[in-house]
């Protein structure tokens, strides 16, 4: 029994081994096995016509158009093309980077495909791949095309009103660029040189005269067609709007006026448009056209000027919340013209309860190209930027019967916020300042107090009296001799949190403005503590000014001013900045460095305008640091940055965690 069995169990055995041999040979019959080239006809289940031709038409000097019979079924298709072969196959072909259209599942090419940029003078095997889902790709059609020659077809010069246009051998191209909003859309006449024999077609119609018109924003293809052995060669030439991947601003002012004061406004039309390349993804939403009044901004003497931008109205421009005021920074000494917005973009990363937003523009003024600038946000308390309480006339309002009556705030919690305070220098002293001194921060030397918010028509005698004697309180007990008590020392008046975010920064980059010289601004919220911040102007940080020792990217900086070397004295404070340091360093500075190189990137076409606007790379501007004359490319300014602030970085860390 036990025999019969094993006897009936290898016959089934070898049935389905033989079934099983059948049905492989079938699948690779149906799949062609190892090898790929099949039989169209085997390859698909329809019905492909024999007699089928794969035309070469449209032959130009860098490419041709393939045409082929429209089929039924639903086909994929690839394209091969190559004039040294390694085309027997798709395989192969693919192999040898040979595929001009490769197969692209659900979609189907139908009787037509346009192959470019193929070397002028080679002759070309083509092949048709085609499959059905889930089948092997299967030679169809076949053909060869000799490309003529550059110089049978050709486009020598072409000019735009007399001015000849530079030709982009790549694109094969004729561009005369402007920046869009500089003018009223204009009429250029264009002529040309063509090679010998040739003559120039746009849609198929010779242009007998020799010139045709374009308008700005206008391109056209045209055509150089050898009139003997009908070689042609596609130019493209066109009126185009400049696009260096960032919005571009043009800004007129009544009359052409320019300008030159920091305290007169002129009234101009500001209009912003969209890069098509914007990175960001949602600057269009917040384009602006319109009415602004524009004035100098500082007392620099640099030719490439910033400005303070004011709208008519609160209005948000590009993703940034809606303001009045509004401000254009040149960074002229600033080479790599990024050092503001890596530091403010950090301060962000951190947490602050506001950083300035900051977007790199391309600006016209008057239809002049001023080069790479930034557009952003002032220091102010308002939605979306420092989001406090206001103080304003509007808080104590007694009505009566002939109407309402409003007066300034003169107690409470009118007087106790909120203020923004900026430390600055006498030579920038404004008649429309409203200052005060501490002992440490006063004129004799060389600072003192400004309050920027609120303004002089909400302040009042008893709100100035709070808020310099608040700053005077604070800085009294700082420096008395309890002054570390956590409940009646100078934690008493200061959120420390925040001095150190901004020292920090300041630190970091050593920036010199942040030795309590200019633009060291702190606010106080109502009923809160004084805060420092926001952190402005970096500029002239991060290796960037040659005094103060502010070139080396060793030694303490900003610790050095009265009131850090003094916060550094209490225990307390240093072991919480050296846990913030150990923090940061692990979760952001990584991070920055990205962004730098990444902002480089960003910036590498509108650079390149800028300074050829401005021809400073390797050339010394004040206050620059460093052997400048070793830096005469964007790059090497780029470089030198990250250079500095790696070697900051690592003396820091060093003596923070020794």
């Amino acid at each position: 029994m036990l025999l019969k069995k094993s006897k009936k169990v290898k016959i089934i055995f070898l049935a389905f081994a033989v079934f099983s041999l059948m049905l492989c040979s079938v699948l690779i019959t149906s799949c062609g096995g190892d090898k790929g080239v099949l039989d169209s006809t085997k390859a698909f289940h329809i019905n492909m016509p024999r007699n089928a031709i794969l035309t070469v038409s449209n032959i130009r000097i860098k490419g041709f158009t393939l045409s082929w019979p429209e089929l039924s079924g639903d086909c994929e298709y690839a394209i091969a093309v190559s004039h040294n072969g390694n085309i027997e196959d798709y395989r192969t072909a693919l192999e040898n980077d040979h595929i001009v259209l490769d197969f692209t599942p659900g979609k189907t090419l139908k009787g037509t495909y346009k192959v470019t940029k193929m070397i002028a003078g080679k002759d070309y095997e083509i092949k048709l791949f085609a499959r059905k889902k889930n089948t092997q790709a299967a030679e169809y059609l076949s053909a060869r095309a000799v490309l003529p020659y550059i110089d049978e077809a050709e486009l020598l010069k072409v000019f735009i009103d007399e001015e000849e246009l530079p030709y982009d051998k790549t694109e094969d191209s004729f561009i005369k660029s402007y920046f869009p909003g500089k003018s009223p859309v204009q009429e250029y006449t264009v002529t040309y040189k063509l090679a010998r024999l040739c003559e120039l077609y746009i849609d198929g119609v010779k242009i007998e005269d020799g010139e045709f018109i374009l308008k700005d924003g206008e391109s056209v293809i045209v055509t150089a067609v050898n009139e003997k052995n009908g070689a042609a060669r596609d130019y493209i030439i066109g009126v185009m709007p400049i696009d260096n991947g960032l919005p571009v601003i043009s800004i007129n002012i009544e009359d052409s006026r320019p300008v030159t004061s920091s305290n007169v406004r002129l009234d101009a039309e500001m209009t912003m448009l969209d890069s098509t390349s914007n990175p960001s993804g949602n600057y269009a939403k917040g384009l602006y056209k319109g009415a602004i009044e524009i004035r100098r901004r500082g007392s620099s003497s640099l030719p490439k000027i910033s400005y303070n931008i004011y709208t008519d109205k609160k209005v948000g421009i590009l993703d940034m919340a809606p303001s009045r005021e509004w401000t254009l920074i040149s960074n002229f000494a600033d080479k790599t013209l990024m050092r503001s917005y890596i530091a403010y973009e950090l301060y962000r990363d951190m947490g602050a309860i506001f950083s300035p937003k900051f977007r790199f523009v391309d600006l016209m003024v008057n239809g002049d190209y001023m080069g790479t600038y930034c557009f952003g946000e002032r220091v102010k308390i308002d939605e979306g930027r420092l989001d406090l309480p206001k103080i304003t006339t509007k808080e104590r309002v007694i009505t009566r019967r002939k109407g309402t009556l409003v007066f300034p705030p003169t107690s409470g919690d009118d007087l106790n916020g909120s203020y923004v305070l900026e430390v600055d220098s006498t030579d920038k002293y404004s008649k429309d300042d409203i200052i005060f001194e501490t002992k440490k921060i006063n004129w004799r030397q060389g600072h003192y107090f400004a309050i920027k918010q609120p303004g002089e028509k909400n302040m009042t005698v008893e709100a100035y009296d709070f808020i310099s004697g608040y700053v005077n309180d604070t800085e009294n007990a700082l420096f008395s001799d309890n002054f570390k008590d956590p409940e009646n020392g100078y934690r008493k008046y200061i959120d420390a949190s925040t001095f150190i975010d901004w020292y920090i920064i300041n630190e970091l980059f050593k920036n010199v403005n942040s030795a309590f010289n200019t633009n060291v601004y702190m606010y106080k919220p109502r009923n809160e503590k004084l805060c420092m911040g926001p952190v402005w102007d970096s500029a002239l940080g991060g290796g960037n000014a040659d005094y103060s020792g502010c070139e080396n990217p060793e030694g303490w900086y900003v610790r050095n001013t009265a009131w850090f070397s003094r916060l550094f004295e209490d225990e307390t404070f240093a072991q919480e900045f050296k846990d913030r340091w150990n923090f940061v360093k692990a979760n952001y500075f990584d991070k920055t460095f990205d962004r730098i190189d990444k902002t480089a990137e960003h910036l590498e076409k509108s650079q390149s305008m800028n300074f050829d606007r401005w021809p400073i790379l390797g050339v010394y501007i004040w206050p620059n640091a460093g052997d400048v004359e070793s830096r005469p490319t964007y790059k090497s300014e780029v470089d030198y940055l990250k250079e500095w602030l790696t070697a900051r970085i690592e003396w820091m860390d060093s003596e923070i965690n020794k």
